[in-house]
C-alpha cells in the first residue's frame, strides 16, 4: 500500500499501532502501540555492531529566538493520593544479559552538555537537581537532593569494589578544581550527609589544602 497524507488529524477511537508483517508466517508484530487511553509502548530491536549511534527516540529542538525560555521535553507525574512504595516521572534503566557488556563507559543516564564561546555569562551544569518546597510542604521520613542506592544477591560486590564516585579529566595542582595537600585551610563548618541510615557531616575548609 502506498503512502496516504491527511489533510486533516487522524483519529482513531481504539488506538493506533505500528506493525511489521512476517511475509513467510503471516505473523503482525507491534513496535508501537497508543492505547485509546493515551498510554504509549514503542518496541525497538537492533542488531547493529557498532556501525553508528542506535538511538530508537530522537527530539531535536533548535532554538533562535533571543530571550527564549526552556526547549525541553517534559515527563510529569502528578499524584493527589497516597501512592506505593515508589513513584517517578522518569526512569532510566540498562539491563546486560549475562553475555552482555559494554567495551567503553555503560550507563543507564546520560546528561552531556557542550559550552562554546558564547557562553561567557550565565551558570551551566549538565545536570540540574531542584527540591521545591510550597507553603506548607513538610519533609516526610526523609527527604534528600539525591537518594543512591545498591540492592541485589551480590551487593557484597559493590561494597568490596565499587566506589561513590568517579571524577575524569582533572588534573590536581593549586587553583584547580582538585588540589593536593596534606595542610587544610580554616574549617569552616560541615554539609550532612546519610549513610546507611546514620548522619555524618562532611568537613568544609575555607581555603584550599598545600
Amino acid at each position: 500500500m502506498g503512502t496516504t497524507t491527511f489533510s486533516g488529524p487522524v483519529r482513531s477511537q481504539g488506538g493506533f499501532e505500528v506493525v511489521a508483517k512476517n511475509e513467510t508466517t503471516g505473523t503482525f508484530t507491534t513496535s508501537l502501540d497508543i492505547a485509546s487511553d493515551g498510554s504509549v509502548d514503542l518496541t525497538y530491536s537492533s542488531a547493529d555492531t557498532g556501525t553508528g549511534n542506535v538511538e530508537p527516540i530522537v527530539m531535536e529542538n533548535t532554538m533562535t529566538g533571543a530571550g527564549g525560555l526552556a526547549g525541553r521535553a517534559r515527563f510529569q507525574l502528578n499524584a493527589n493520593a497516597a501512592l506505593g512504595s515508589y513513584s517517578n516521572a522518569l526512569k532510566a534503566i540498562t539491563v546486560y544479559g549475562a553475555s552482555g557488556s559494554t567495551t567503553g563507559l555503560g550507563s543507564a543516564f546520560v546528561a552531556e552538555m557542550t559550552l562554546s564561546a558564547g557562553t561567557s555569562s550565565g551558570t551551566y551544569a549538565p545536570l540540574e537537581i531542584e527540591l521545591n518546597a510550597p507553603t506548607g510542604a513538610d519533609t516526610g521520613t526523609l527527604t534528600s537532593f539525591m537518594h543512591i542506592s545498591t540492592q541485589g544477591a551480590d551487593v557484597g560486590t559493590i561494597d568490596d569494589n565499587a566506589v561513590f564516585f568517579n571524577l575524569a579529566g582533572v588534573t590536581a595542582g593549586a587553583g584547580h578544581m582538585l588540589v593536593a595537600g596534606t595542610t587544610l585551610g580554616t574549617a569552616y563548618g560541615g554539609l550532612r550527609v546519610r549513610v546507611a541510615g546514620t548522619n555524618y557531616w562532611i568537613p568544609l575548609y575555607a581555603a584550599e589544602p598545600t
